[in-house]
């Protein structure tokens, strides 16, 4: 597990400035704080930062073939490596190493840019291969789901690269002009989507993506999607469980090698309390598991939960109580994200990466369990979408009717129903991606409009839904359930889900990893028919597969459990201890001279929400987040 990054002037006669390559790589040493390494050739740099958790002797980078012609700088973990290595020797390739770097290089030999359909793992990488006349070439390449990420700024001349923005701009010649069509996502989605990054000079390379420089500059090609190979089968339930719980145990399995502490983080959820489970199964002596509960509300603390599975696993378990303090952390957060990043669960997600990393290196999560099983509410939402579009308009505001029936309390369970009708009538005919954002969003189209000031009001023209749109062009066959969950799939997953997992667990140099993502599982669970994950025709809906397939391996409680997620008390932090900060950071001052937004606007939305008028915690936190993201990045 590495930060990269690197330099290569494709079409430039400069040489690489090893000082300035050193100064980029710097900027990574929270990603790998073990041990650097240099491959410096004329008009190209590599550089990466080391955390080690395989082959802790033989494994530092850049790592090359035999004759030395093709070099590598890679993060990420191979979990098929070995079997790799095993074929590759059977056809002539010679080891000086047991790392699974080795196996990339000596598979890029082999394959060529195909190498990488023959990778099981998490991984971003650039391998420079001399071998080509001229300049050499250049390879980068992304995991399928994109669970490391691989930033880049082409100059025209020179490609600049980097596990993270803050390498990518220590070179002077990047520009740090913002991108307003990413900001302009970024309000709806809480996250900036790939391609954007939120500097114009600056892209993300696609999940599921290789990139090929030479001479002639970065040519850019998708080589994986969550789209089915072949017609999707409905397998027999029997055989669909076996095969999943089969699939399972082996991607479990896969991720327990490490030549160093390994462990998982447990909340009480069923997706992290089933790998745990498996773990157990798998393991000779008890697995450490973390908890981590916060001080505050009590629906934002799953500590009995996490404790009940423990019992059960006889884990060794470490439980931690901690006090969640947005006004602390949030600087922190920032830096590690380097982008805006409305999403607040990425405050506890670094708090328990921190507090697991006095004892744990590596550790297991069930992280991307919703994506591959189906766990979201929107699934049930799109569902009853599909019922009440058949029924004709007048439905809508007898609906309507009934739920100002239920008060103006923005509390309280009469005020969540409510909110839940008027969201629900107010999307439920609306095209596939506008149900999307209707369901889930932050700002609205006609929001964000109200909000700009007219520096921005260029922006009029673009909207987030079109860019939703293309991601389900090739889903339009799918029950609307299942376009929805393309999309998470495809933009919600590495985008936010991986990106705040990588970005915080690396903020505290420990190692996360993803067995629910495992590509032999998701290309089993992608060729199934949506409604063997999510059936409509039973009581409990969601993740109905997966729930099967757990069925002897938690207890019951645990099995039944409603989804809770990873969250914070953002309203009442809001309106409590955060509030003064929140007010300050969005002062009409500031917002004022950043000339972004309406001052008079952002007001509104401050002064409702702190008296308890409207719950707005979720837009304020995404606006918080982009000026101390501006402070620390532009001023």
């Amino acid at each position: 597990m590495c930060g990269i990054c690197g330099v290569y002037e494709y079409a430039s006669s400069m040489r690489v400035d090893r000082q300035q390559l050193a100064r980029m790589n710097a900027t990574l040493v929270h990603r790998g704080p073990d041990e650097d390494g240099f491959f410096v050739r004329d008009r190209v740099g590599l550089a990466m930062r080391r955390l080690r958790i395989i082959d802790l002797a033989g494994g530092t980078q850049p790592i090359a073939n035999e004759d030395e012609t093709i070099s590598i700088v890679f993060n990420g973990e191979i979990y098929n490596y070995r079997e790799l290595r095993k074929d590759l020797i059977r056809l002539g390739h010679r080891f000086r190493t047991q790392s699974d770097t080795e196996v990339i290089v000596h598979a890029y030999e082999e394959f060529g840019v195909q190498c990488v359909e023959h990778l099981d793992g998490m991984f971003a990488f650039a391998i420079y291969d001399e071998r080509i006349p001229g300049a050499g070439r250049l390879f980068l390449a992304r995991d399928p789901f994109g669970k490391k990420p691989l930033y880049y700024a082409d100059l025209g001349e020179t490609l600049i690269f980097g596990s993270e923005i803050k390498p990518i701009l220590v070179d002077p010649r990047v520009s740090k002009a913002v991108d307003f069509e990413a900001l302009h996502h970024y309000l709806s989605l809480l996250v900036i989507p790939a391609p954007w990054s939120i500097f114009k000079s600056i892209r993300k390379l696609p999940a599921g993506h290789w990139m090929l420089v030479d001479e002639r500059g970065p040519e850019i090609k998708p080589y994986w999607s969550c789209e089915p190979h072949s017609a999707e089968v409905l397998v027999p339930e029997r055989e669909a469980v076996d095969e999943v719980r089969r699939l399972l145990f082996r991607a479990v399995e896969k991720r327990l090698v490490a030549d160093v502490p390994l462990g998982a983080f447990l909340s009480g959820g069923l997706d992290s309390s089933l790998v745990v489970a498996i773990m157990s199964r798998l393991s000779d002596r008890p697995v450490k598991t973390l908890s981590v509960g916060f001080e505050g509300p009590k629906k934002h603390n799953e500590l009995p939960f996490a404790r009940r599975l423990a019992e059960h696993c006889r884990t060794d378990h470490t439980e931690l109580t901690l006090k969640p303090d947005v006004v602390s952390m949030v600087h922190d957060l920032v830096r590690y994200a380097d982008e805006p990043f409305g999403i607040s669960s990425a405050l506890p997600t670094l708090l328990i990466a921190r507090a697991a990393r006095e004892r744990l290196t590596v550790v297991l999560t069930g992280d991307g369990g919703d994506e591959m099983f189906g766990g979201y509410s929107h699934y049930l939402w799109e569902r009853w979408a599909s019922a009440f579009r058949r029924l004709p308009r007048v439905a809508d505001s007898m609906l309507l009717t009934a739920a100002g029936t239920l008060g103006r309390r923005i509390d309280g369970r009469a005020g969540a129903l409510r909110s839940r009708i008027t969201r629900f009538v107010s999307n439920a005919r609306r095209p596939d991606a506008s149900r999307r954002l209707g369901w889930g969003s932050a700002f609205s189209h006609d929001e964000k409009l109200a909000l700009y000031s007219d520096d921005l009001s260029h922006l009029s023209s673009g909207t987030t839904t079109a860019l939703l749109e293309r991601y389900v062009e090739g889903a339009r066959d799918l029950e609307p359930a299942a376009v929805q969950n393309r999309l998470d799939v495809a933009l919600w997953l590495p985008d936010e889900m991986l990106a705040k997992v990588d970005r915080m667990t690396m903020g505290a140099s420990i190692e996360a990893r993803c067995p629910l993502l495992d590509r032999n599982l998701a290309r089993f669970l992608f060729g199934l028919p949506f409604r063997q994950k999510v059936p409509g025709s039973r009581g409990r809906h969601l993740k109905y597969l997966l729930r099967r397939v757990a069925a002897d391996l938690l207890p019951p409680e645990l099995l039944e459990r409603p989804k809770q997620g990873f969250n914070v008390p953002l309203d009442a932090w809001f309106r409590g201890d955060a509030g003064d900060f929140l007010t300050d950071v969005l002062s009409p001052e500031r917002i004022r001279r950043r000339g972004w937004f309406q001052p008079e606007a952002v007001q509104q939305l401050v002064a409702a929400h702190r008296s308890g008028q409207a719950k707005f915690s979720n837009r304020l936190y995404a606006l918080f987040n982009l000026e101390l993201w501006a402070q620390e990045y532009l001023s």
